[in-house]
């Protein structure tokens, strides 16, 4: 992706623009220009910093004359960019209403697993049917899992930790 500075704001490209107009000039066929033609015309890389989608944001989307890029001849290397800044999340539920929200979310798991042999347990009550062995292990494990995750998620003292926490099993 690429952005350029148009008329006081940032621009985003996911592709270039056929034709681009700059200072008077029109470019046909821009798409294929080369990197540093596209740079003097003012498209420069956007650079996404690592981060946690779970616990961090990116906002400010914005110019760096000076970004690292290390080469293995400079590591001190740097090189014009749009980059973004990334701060903490604001988490406004409490670590109680997390807790109660991620073990909702568990016992859904566990009734959409369980919703695909409930007709056993039906056909067991209805017409007095045994349930194969192998279905009441599954569904027990499953009714297990759910014990052990909910147990873990209850343990669990940070608002990070429960919103990371994997609830599939």
């Amino acid at each position: 992706m690429k952005a350029r500075i148009e008329s006081g704001k940032i621009i985003k490209y996911s592709q270039i623009p056929n034709t681009i107009v700059s200072n008077g000039k029109t470019y046909v066929n821009a798409k294929r220009l080369a990197s540093d033609e596209l740079e003097e015309l003012g498209f420069f890389d956007v650079i996404v910093p690592e981060y946690d989608p779970i616990t961090e944001v990116i906002h400010n989307l914005h110019f760096d004359n000076a970004h690292p890029s290390p080469t293995p001849e400079d590591e001190d290397a740097t090189r014009e960019v749009f980059t973004y800044d990334k701060k903490t999340k604001v988490i406004s539920e409490t670590v109680a209403e997390l807790k109660i929200s991620q073990i909702k979310a568990l016992k859904k798991v566990a009734y959409d697993k369980l919703s695909l042999t409930d007709w056993y347990a039906i056909r067991k009550a209805e017409n007095g049917t045994d349930i194969p062995a192998s279905v009441v292990t599954e569904r027990d494990g499953i009714r297990n899992s759910v014990a052990t995750k909910e147990s873990e998620i209850n343990a669990l003292t940070t608002k990070a930790s429960i919103l990371k926490y994997d609830i599939n099993f």
